[in-house]
């Protein structure tokens, strides 16, 4: 037995060497750049291009990596030891089953789409029996485990759908530590150790399978199946000779592990290389960072600096600092010529000579201006919500000329009687200063009602209101503002 371990031992060295060797190769891929066929011949052409010789070779870094290739995972689980001297599980019915537990570790490097090589830790404890003893093993073990993705080898060319189950394969060879403990049912003995196996320990190979689910981008789930060949006689507990060793002559033992594992793949990019589809890239396309680099945007450039390509801006000399609109050009909110960026009062209109800012000496005309259509219907002193818009300017010359008062007058056609038509054009100066105080803050003071009737109409030829058209009638229901001197 300890020559079949140290001949195991020396080919795990061999096979391993290439891997060590591997470490100081430089590898490199190949770029996309051009070469001129003019310049080559027709093999050298197809030299350089298909079989491996292209001269344009530079070394593969991690910023190149487009997946992440490295993976962490934790398992739990049950085990068996089978087809040894004493056994977990027997076909006997005067003897119950016996299982124990084994917990994985597994880290591994992903090295293509379809292969992994990673370094593999297990750690539990086995129950098995005989017909006259009972016995457990604890066991440490050590494995350099490959890993084939079944669905990544075999998947169809044609295939271009989204897959979330992926089939491994594993296969390892590595070193078991372990401590064996048996007693004797009969006589109802105690545990005594039967073997020891530490240091190198013996060397063991594996291989089974799993089934992998992809919960999302940085997780996977896998069910899990391995069988341990131990090449080993003690594992069980059973000796390396005598009676206990011969109930099953020239059987070494095995061990079954059936897990449940979480991995987590590790990285910072979106996807991981054993869930890349690498037909996807066969004919790729460009990535975000390539598309971005393509996109031209201002190919003639900005030159005020207004953030509107001059392709498409109507003013090219717009002041640093101006907004603008979609076109380019620089906005001036009240129409008055200056533009926001020098006006003084962005919602007002008013010459440049007041920097954009009415000039006080028209407050009564730029307000009777705001709301000079301000009227009511026949018999009414309700302000129709269609004038809101003329009373909501006139709110802003008043907050402007907030140190000037204003007499708000109300008007009256010459139907019904003075003293009606007096209260009622007094109810409607009221409701044009009440919606002015109430929704915008005018100052209450700022504003004095005045109630002229039916004095001082717009079309005074309406007198009587039978004379006019309706519309002149109309135009002498009215509101109007008045700069108390």
């Amino acid at each position: 037995m300890k020559q079949l371990n140290y001949f195991t031992l020396l080919a795990f060295l061999f096979c391993a060497m290439p891997l060590f060797a591997q470490e100081e190769e430089t590898v490199v891929v190949i770029t996309d750049t051009a070469v001129e066929s003019d310049t080559l011949t027709a093999q050298e052409y197809f030299d350089n291009k298909y079989y491996g010789m292209n001269q344009n070779y530079v070394d593969f870094t991690s910023d190149q990596k487009k997946f992440n290739d490295w993976s962490l995972g934790v398992y739990g689980g049950i085990n068996l030891v089978q087809g040894a001297d004493l056994n977990s599980w027997t076909s006997d019915d005067r003897f119950s089953n016996l299982w124990s537990y084994d917990v994985q570790g597994v880290l591994t490097k992903q090295i293509t789409h379809a292969f992994g090589l990673g370094a593999q830790f297990n750690w539990g404890r086995t129950e098995q029996q005989s017909v006259n003893y009972r016995a457990h093993t604890k066991y440490w073990m050590w494995s350099l485990i490959g890993d084939i993705n079944f669905s990544m080898l075999f998947r169809r060319v044609d295939n271009k759908s989204r897959f979330g189950w992926a089939l491994h394969g594993y296969g390892g060879i590595g070193t078991l530590q372990y401590e064996a403990f048996i007693r004797d049912k009969r006589n109802e003995g105690e545990f005594f150790k039967a073997a020891n196996a530490g240091g190198s320990g013996s060397i063991y190979i594996n291989g089974g399978g799993g089934l992998r689910y992809k919960l999302n981008q940085d997780f996977d789930i896998e069910a899990k199946a391995m069988y341990y060949f131990t090449g080993d006689e003690e594992f069980d507990g059973s000796g390396a000779h005598g009676p206990i060793a011969d109930i099953e002559e020239g059987k070494d033992d095995g061990l079954f592990t059936l897990s449940l594992g979480l991995l987590w793949k590790i990285g910072k990019h979106h996807e991981h290389l054993s869930w890349a589809d690498p037909l996807a890239d066969i004919y790729p396309g460009p990535t975000p960072e390539e598309l971005q680099n393509m996109l031209v945007v201002c190919a003639s450039g900005d030159k005020d600096d207004d953030g509107v390509c001059d392709d498409w801006d109507r003013e090219l000399d717009t002041p640093l600092g101006a907004r603008v609109d979609g076109a380019g050009r620089a906005l001036d909110t009240d129409l008055d010529g200056i533009i926001d960026l020098y006006d003084e009062c962005v919602t007002l209109p008013g010459p440049a000579s007041n920097n954009g800012c009415p000039e006080g000496g028209r407050a009564e005309e730029l307000l009777s201006l705001a709301i000079a259509n301000l009227e009511f219907s026949l018999d009414s002193d309700v302000i129709s919500p269609n004038y809101y818009p003329l009373l909501d300017e006139a709110s802003r010359y008043l907050k402007y000329f907030s140190d000037k008062s204003f007499d708000v007058v109300g008007h009256t056609d010459t139907r019904a009687s003075d003293a009606y038509n007096m209260d009622l054009s007094r109810r409607r100066a009221t409701n044009v200063k009440n919606y002015l105080v109430e929704k915008h803050g005018i100052p209450a003071s700022q504003l004095n009602v005045v109630a002229m009737g039916e004095r001082d109409l717009r079309f005074p030829e309406c007198e009587p209101a039978t004379k006019c058209p309706e519309w002149k009638n109309h135009a002498n229901r009215r509101v109007v503002f008045v700069e108390k001197r």
